[in-house]
């Protein structure tokens, strides 16, 4: 989800009377977040206020200024001195972009390359594997799924966790085995 300077971060929320709700988080700026909700459900209404922790970003306050079918729009409430916080740990993260690449699990290209992914109202659409890893793949398709959207990568649940400019990146729902990962697997 990382559109025009946005950063993706997973977290959770609740407004009065609810319970946490794990969720993926859009974040641009200091002022809105557009908040997708994990699990099916009731979002908070409109002028609620929402209390949510992003990782990497931490604790943030906002009211509930419009809301989807699957998602909803907070305005932060914050200081300027943690205005400033979050925007100085957003622009840390932005330069992540600029970095080498720092995801954790090692990669491979693996030999069967192609593969169908099976998305929300039983379309599917032809993928190439660009990289894998035990617990996520990079695939280069035409059409990018919003992050945070489950889909059936071959045989495997996963969920749509950040764009490319070629495709998407998926985390795996379950992880590979030691034993079962190698350049001849096939999804």
């Amino acid at each position: 989800m990382r559109e025009q300077g946005s950063i993706a971060a997973k977290g959770r929320y609740c407004w009065l009377g609810s319970r946490d709700v794990q969720c993926l988080a859009a974040v641009s700026a200091t002022n809105f977040i557009e908040l997708h909700p994990a699990t099916e459900g009731a979002l908070p209404e409109v002028g609620e206020r929402v209390t949510c922790y992003l990782d990497d970003i931490g604790m943030i306050d906002g009211v509930v200024q419009y809301q989807q079918v699957d998602r909803f729009v907070l305005q932060i409430i914050a200081n300027p001195e943690r205005r400033s916080r979050i925007e100085a740990r957003l622009a840390w993260l932005r330069s992540a972009d600029d970095r080498d690449d720092q995801r954790k699990a090692a990669r491979i290209v693996p030999v069967h390359r192609k593969v169908q992914v099976h998305l929300l109202g039983a379309r599917v659409t032809e993928a190439i594997v660009a990289d894998l890893s035990m617990t996520g793949a990079a695939l280069l398709l035409d059409e990018r799924p919003q992050v945070g959207t489950i889909v059936t990568v071959g045989k495997r649940y996963a969920t749509v966790v950040r764009h490319t400019p070629e495709g998407v990146g998926v985390a795996f729902r379950l992880p590979f085995g030691p034993l079962t990962f190698n350049e001849r697997v096939i999804l």
